[in-house]
This record gives C-alpha cells, structure tokens and sequence, in this order.
C-alpha cells in the first residue's frame, strides 16, 4: 500500500481486473510523467509534490506487482495441484483399467480353464464308457477263467486207445513210466502235468485231459493236492499209482531237465538264423508236441510233422548235425536255410498245443 494509505488502484488510475501488462503500461505512463529528473528546473514546492507523487506510484506499483506475482503464483499452484490431481485421477483411471483388464483376462482364463476341465471330464468319461465294457469283459473272462481252473474237472488219461476202455482192460504196462513234466509257453508261464507211456517201448504218451484239453497245472504243490484226491479223477488205474504220488511228494518232486519243455525258448530262438538254434531244444520240443498231438487227436499239428514237411525235414538235420559224417551236411544244409518256412511251422505247431490248455490251480 502507498505509504498514505491510498487505494494502488486510484494511485495508477486502473481497475481491479487489469493485468500486470496493462498495470506496467500505466507505470511507465506516469514514470513519464512524474519522474523528478523530468523536474529538475521546477520550483522546490514542485519538486516536493513530484518527488511525493513518484514516492506514491513506486508503491502502488510494486503492491500491484506483488499481488499480481502473488495471484501468478497462486494460480500456478493451483494450476500445478490440478495438474497433479488430473495425472493421479489419469493414473488411478489407468490403474483401474490395468486391473479391468487384468481381472478379464483371469476371467477368461478361469473360463477356459474350466472349459477344458469340461472337455477333459467329458473325454475322460466317454473313454471311461468306452473302456467300461471292455473292462468288465475283461475282468468277467479272469473270474471265469479262475473259476474254471479252481472247479478242477475230472481228469482222465487222455490218448486214443484209451478211449472207452474199462480201468481192467486198460492196455499199461506192468510197469508203466510216468515222469511230471513242465512246459514254458509263450507268455512265459510254466505249467506242469503228468506224461504216462502206455507201452514198454515209450511209443505211446498219454497225459491228463479232460474235454479233448491238456490239463496243466499252476505249481507242482497244486498238481500233487489234486492227484491224491484219487476220487477227484480217473488217473489212479495206473499200475504203480501210489509209488508215483510217493515221488511227488518227495524232494524230487520238481520235474527233471529232460522233461521240461521251453515252447518260449524256442520262439525267441526263431528270431536267428536255424544255424543258431539249439538242436537239443528243437528236438525235444517236437518230440513232446507230436506225443500230445496223438493223444489228443490235433490233426492240424499232426499234419505240421508228417514225413516230408518242412519241420520233419529240420528234425532230421537236427538229429544228425553231431554224427561223424551226417553232420557236416546237415550243418551246411541248416547255414543255407532261411528259416521263414521253418520259424512260421513251428509257431503253428506250438500255437496249435497251447490252444488246447486247460489251466488248473
């Protein structure tokens, strides 16, 4: 304010809505005027008035400049806060959108997520559907097929000059060689039985059978509880029946290595050249299938040893690769063979026997 109070409007001669522009326009205008060096040559009374008007404009204007600088400042503040109150709510509207998106984008994902569970319980259901018939069909054919070998039929000595013969009329031996024998099949199981020579020169094997099936059992523990039940089958007409179940129940109850039959080590050895095939093996192998095939009556896998068929034909090398002079060819004769003939008539041959099994336990 001017030091004798007056109004810094009145003092400049401008209004309360002039700018600092028009403000400074003014001061200039009355600087002009009321400056003492412009009065210099004037009376000292006039000089005094002049020195005391420029004293007066000096305050004014710088009050008004200083309002204004005030205002300036204070409109730039509040400038300046809403700027920052316009780049916070910018940034919170941001913000929110960011977690808008985010908060849909989850969404999403929780729908696809729980549409692809959907789907994934969907297939998982028809495949369980799809699968529950097979399953059940499954597990039906093993209960039936433990039942079957717990409900042990009535075994009977299986070979066709038995059949219809009287237990007295039976045409044994007096001294009929019985031996238990093991056989390996192609799954891998081994299933043990019983083989009986009707004859003294061992040309007629007969096992126990029943329903035209070669009856095996799971273990030689099994097999011997079974055969001691000599009511729960027709295998005790055999001369010598007790001192056979003796020896089974003795230690040497495990049948020998001559009387056990590896149909599995045979297909595995079909997989090398017949130069690599073990004769012992082979031999053995044909011998008990053409004894099983008699007795039970297999007319296709007789028909696979006749004379002349291609296995007849490798039996005869077989038996004669360790003779002096034979050997030599029928080494050769075996190096040249290709065995696709052979390895497809021994998997007949094997193929047909196991068809025929019965498992008991």
């Amino acid at each position: 304010m001017p030091p004798d109070g007056q109004d810094p409007y009145t003092v400049l001669g401008v209004t309360r809505d002039s700018s600092a522009t028009e403000i400074r326009e003014r001061y200039l205008v009355l600087v002009q005027i009321w400056h003492p060096d412009r009065h210099q040559s004037s009376p000292a009374s006039v000089r005094a008035e002049v020195t005391r008007q420029m004293q007066q404009i000096n305050a004014a204007y710088e009050h008004l400049t200083g309002v204004h600088e005030r205002a300036a400042r204070a409109r730039q503040e509040r400038e300046r806060q809403e700027q920052e109150r316009q780049e916070r709510a910018r940034q919170d509207g941001e913000r929110q959108q960011r977690a808008r998106r985010e908060r849909e984008r989850q969404e999403r994902e929780r729908q696809e997520q729980e549409r692809q569970e959907r789907e994934r319980q969907e297939r998982e259901r028809q495949e369980q559907e799809r699968q529950d018939p097979e399953r059940r069909r499954r597990e039906r054919q093993e209960r039936e097929r433990e039942t079957r070998e717990r409900e042990h039929p009535r075994a009977r000595w299986t070979h066709p000059t038995l059949v219809g013969a009287n237990p007295q009329d039976t045409p044994w031996s007096e001294a009929p060689t019985v031996h238990p024998i093991a056989i390996a099949l192609r799954s891998g199981e081994t299933g043990y039985g019983l083989r009986a020579y009707i004859d003294d020169q061992w040309t007629q094997a007969t096992f126990p059978g029943t329903e035209g099936h070669l009856l095996l059992f799971r273990s030689v523990r099994s097999m011997r509880q079974y055969l001691a039940r000599t009511e729960a089958h027709e295998l005790a007409d055999v001369p010598g029946w007790q001192s056979l179940l003796d020896r089974l129940g003795g230690t040497a109850a495990e049948p020998d290595d001559e009387n056990c039959y590896e149909f599995d080590l045979v297909l595995h050895s079909l997989r090398f050249p017949p130069a690599q095939w073990m004769p012992e093996l082979f031999i053995a192998s044909r011998d008990v299938i053409r004894e099983i095939a008699e007795a039970f009556g297999l007319d296709d896998v007789r028909k696979l040893l006749e004379v002349g068929s291609p296995l007849d034909e490798l039996d005869d090398l077989f038996r004669s690769v360790d003779r002096p002079i034979a050997g030599w060819g029928a080494r050769r004769r075996l190096a040249s063979l290709q065995g696709v003939a052979g390895e497809t008539v021994w998997r007949r041959a094997i193929r047909g026997v196991e068809e025929r099994v019965r498992w008991l336990r």
